[in-house]
């Protein structure tokens, strides 16, 4: 609600609003004399005088439109009606030199993995809007970027992980005093319900006994070639060679070993890679020690049978790279026969789409966490001692986490129900 004023003659704009329980009252003085101003119609006789209240009356309503008025203060609400009044934006602080100094702060008390996702995050919205300031970061900006992100193609879930990160900079920004603008307060988190598979124990241990041969290799070559030729899709693999074969199969072998240990261990993949054997592996008294994430708690998490063969028959597996072990672990799958159908749903550029996919295409490094909880889950341990290894702080979001296998418990609980007896 927006009025116009006199007080101890000067005319003053008032806007009101009230919002679930909330209240904001912003008041703003253009230096106008009163002289002339109707109280009663809230109009000045004189056209030119009243040609200004409508200006101001404008501007108020494009301001509410892009900003959040409860966060704006009297101070900043003259600035944005001065800015609109005058045509002109009043110091401009760009935002991407801004971004520089958070990422250098992100590098410092986050994962290089985290820190690396800010950075795709400002180049998302650099690409958008290179021009961007503090002060044009409102409602209107939100809206677009949203249009933009939905014209691109991304996903949900992606889009508002970019959100996410963006807010993130926006708040380290207001609490340094480097931003006034609040209207970032108020954009929401694009988010819907991610489908992610899990491995069974009887899975995780049909991957551990995988013996990979030269034939296997072989045999799963000319399979893929055989469904490409049938869906008419361009093959462009090619069988390796004897040497390439043997690097091959050594390869996978450390990856397959790996893979196991973070199935059995529920650490995040950045930390199962890195593991000293000689410091964190006490095969005595059967505890791997480690951390929950680069600035987590300190763990004790008993070893596991399987991962104490694989220390003490062949010694801990020489680490590799995240990307290489994401491919080698589908490729573990396809040869260990893990290839039941799975289907789900994901929205794709603001479209509901559906996904058939063989459960092996969908195993990444992070498959082996999620197992781990999702396995413990069914053994019945208590997810407060579950989640002191995989670091979940609320229940809510372990419970995201492990949504897969608790709605597999609760469908197998319906079926020893005779339902429609």
């Amino acid at each position: 609600m927006i009025g116009f004023y006199s007080d101890r003659g000067s005319i003053y704009a008032k806007f009101r609003q009230q919002k679930n329980g909330e209240k904001t009252t912003l008041v703003y003085y253009p230096g106008m004399s009163d002289e002339g101003f109707n109280k009663e119609t809230k109009r000045f006789k004189d056209q030119e005088l009243q040609k200004q209240i409508t200006g101001i009356e404008n501007a108020i309503f494009k301001i509410i439109e892009a900003q959040n008025p409860f966060y704006l203060t009297n101070e900043d609400f003259a600035k944005l009606i001065n800015e609109h009044l005058t045509g002109k934006t009043l110091n401009q602080t760009p935002f991407f030199e801004y971004c520089e100094r958070y990422f250098e702060y992100a590098c410092k008390i986050t994962t290089r993995r985290r820190a690396q996702t800010v950075r795709t995050t400002i180049n998302k919205i650099k690409e958008f809007r290179p021009d961007l300031t503090f002060e044009t970061i409102d409602k209107k900006f939100f809206r677009e970027f949203m249009e933009h992100c939905n014209k691109k193609g991304f996903a949900t879930n992606y889009t508002g992980s970019v959100v996410r990160d963006l807010k993130r900079i926006l708040n380290y920004a207001t609490e340094n005093d480097d931003n006034t603008n609040m209207a970032f307060r108020s954009f929401k988190k694009p988010m819907e319900e991610v489908f992610n598979v899990y491995l069974t124990e009887i899975e995780v241990q049909k991957i551990y006994d995988l013996v990979i041969t030269p034939q296997l290799i072989s045999e799963r070559f000319e399979a893929r070639k055989k469904r490409a030729e049938e869906s008419k899709i361009k093959f462009t693999e090619r069988m390796p060679d004897a040497l390439q074969m043997q690097n091959k199969i050594i390869a996978l072998n450390r990856s397959r070993k790996l893979f196991v240990i973070g199935c059995w261990t529920g650490l995040r993949v950045e930390n199962y890679l890195d593991i000293d054997p000689e410091i964190q592996i006490d095969l005595e008294k059967g505890f791997i020690h480690a951390i929950a994430n680069k600035n987590g708690p300190k763990l004790r998490i008993p070893l596991h049978r399987i991962v104490r063969d694989i220390v003490e028959s062949g010694g801990f597996p020489k680490p590799i790279s995240p990307q290489n072990l994401n491919y080698h672990v589908k490729e573990l799958g396809e040869l260990a026969g893990i290839n039941e159908t799975v289907i789900y749903f994901k929205t794709i550029g603001g479209r509901r789409i559906e996904y058939v996919k063989p459960k092996y295409e969908m195993l990444t490094s992070h498959t082996a966490r999620r197992s781990f909880a999702s396995n413990l889950i069914v053994r019945g341990i208590p997810k407060q001692y579950i989640m002191a290894v995989t670091g979940h702080k609320t229940e809510s979001s372990f419970n995201k986490y492990t949504q897969a296998v608790q709605k597999d418990i609760m469908t197998e609980k319906l079926a020893d129900y005779d339902v429609w007896g």
